[in-house]
């Protein structure tokens, strides 16, 4: 008779003291048509160890180095391997493990899986190239894994990898808030020159920029050494930058500034709809550039115009223009600061309050405005990124732990090095 365990015992690559003792298929369940595939892993009696506390140390003698002993004792356990075929495979092994005379039972490692894993290692790598593009419940369908456990491998590998991170480099950033879920937020960290997230946490106040700075640190990134941070036009936001990169210059991101004179316009056009009915449904007419309207768009426009003369919302909506043409034709700060002075001006004299409430703002962050005429730097990459993260919220149909939409923003936005950490653990449990 054939005899299929030194066949699977180079099929798993195993070297002395480990080898296949028996390979068996079985029903998934008792009466059940579904199989299984079994193979029983041992070692050889009088087999010598290297053995590991819980917290990943060796067991080391007075000299620090490793005490290698036979077992005393061995604790039974089971890993889900790569399906054999069509087959669902399960390894199982009896693990060596001793006492160390003071209450601990150091265990060895087996070579074919990280401890307390449940999955072998190839099984977790395959894992980690599916959860790349595919939503972790579909993965846990496909697989017929509880998701709860595919979480807990892809959070080892994205914090193994993240751990790899050096922000020693890093010059600018970039700082943006995306909603998680109604009004909570999440904040987002972006390395502007690698085009990365670094960094993601709740809240969008001056404590995330601090929570940054402690984990940047930790990275070997130098907070005296950035230079440029763009990002919205919060004050929670200035007061930690203000705070934490104190050579750095802010650059208050034009998308944002155009976008508070957006909402002005709008709430403009809403309190004169009130009174005029042509501005009724109107309100894309006036957020969009005339060059990205329509025909059809454009000829309403028109006749809006016609029909209601002096309309405050195209009074409104010609300041917001003005704003624009500030940010595409002046070429530096001597161009754009009397041109910015002279809207303001003429912001305050509208005699349009939600206009005078956004030159407030304005001037609020004069300094931040104008640094992006010096520098050149926008939050568009954030914008991208923002897009990214949106997608994985909706592919996943939300994320109810904060922990798992963090670990898939960095997993799908951090450009991780996700196969040197799946390859590192490799090296260390397989001991090859």
């Amino acid at each position: 008779m054939f005899d299929n365990t030194a066949l699977f015992t180079a099929a798993l690559q195993l070297e002395y003291p480990w080898k296949v003792t028996k390979v068996e298929l079985k029903p998934e369940k008792e009466g059940s048509s579904k199989m299984e595939l079994h193979i029983d892993v041992d070692f050889e009696r009088g087999a010598r160890f290297i053995f590991y506390f819980d917290d990943g140390k060796q067991w080391v003698d007075a000299d620090g180095k490793p005490i290698e002993k036979s077992a005393h004792d061995t604790v039974k356990r089971t890993w889900q391997h790569l399906n054999f075929f069509q087959y669902k495979t399960y390894i199982h092994a009896r693990v060596p493990k001793v006492s160390d005379g003071e209450g601990h039972c150091p265990t060895a490692r087996v070579p074919w899986a990280r401890k307390n894993s449940g999955f072998t290692l190839l099984f977790e790598a395959m894992v980690m190239e599916y959860a790349k593009h595919m939503s972790v419940s579909s993965i846990a369908k496909l697989l017929e894994v509880n998701d709860k456990r595919l979480w807990r491998v892809i959070k080892h590998y994205v914090d193994d990898a993240r751990k790899l991170e050096d922000y020693s480099s890093v010059r600018n950033l970039g700082i943006d808030e995306t909603s998680r879920k109604g009004h909570n937020y999440i904040s987002v960290m972006v390395d502007l020159d690698e085009r990365k997230v670094i960094y993601t946490t709740e809240g969008k106040d001056h404590t995330t920029v601090d929570k940054f700075v402690t984990d940047f640190k930790e990275h070997k990134g130098v907070p005296d050494n950035i230079d440029i941070v763009t990002c919205d036009m919060s004050l929670g936001f200035k007061k930690g930058i203000t705070e934490n990169f104190k050579n750095s210059k802010t650059v208050a991101d034009k998308f944002h500034v155009i976008k508070h004179a957006n909402e002005a316009v709008d709430k403009v056009r809403k309190k004169e709809s009130k009174y005029e009915s042509e501005l009724k449904g109107s309100k894309y007419l006036w957020l969009k550039n005339e060059g990205n309207l329509t025909d059809k768009q454009l000829e309403w426009k028109q006749k809006i115009l016609k029909s209601a003369k002096h309309l405050k919302t195209a009074r409104a909506y010609a300041i917001r223009v003005e704003l624009q043409d500030i940010y595409e034709q002046c070429i530096d700060r001597q161009s754009a600061e009397p041109r910015l002075k002279k809207l303001c001006s003429w912001m305050m004299h509208s005699r349009l309050d939600d206009i005078k409430g956004f030159c407030k703002l304005v001037k609020s962050h004069w300094t931040e405005i104008l640094n992006y005429f010096d520098y050149r730097y926008t939050n568009a990459i954030l914008e991208g990124v923002n897009c990214i993260i949106q997608n994985v919220k909706c592919r996943a149909r939300g994320f109810r732990n904060m922990e798992y939409f963090k670990t898939m923003i960095y997993l799908n936005c951090g450009k991780l090095d996700i196969d040197t950490a799946v390859n590192n653990a490799i090296k260390t449990f397989a001991l090859v």
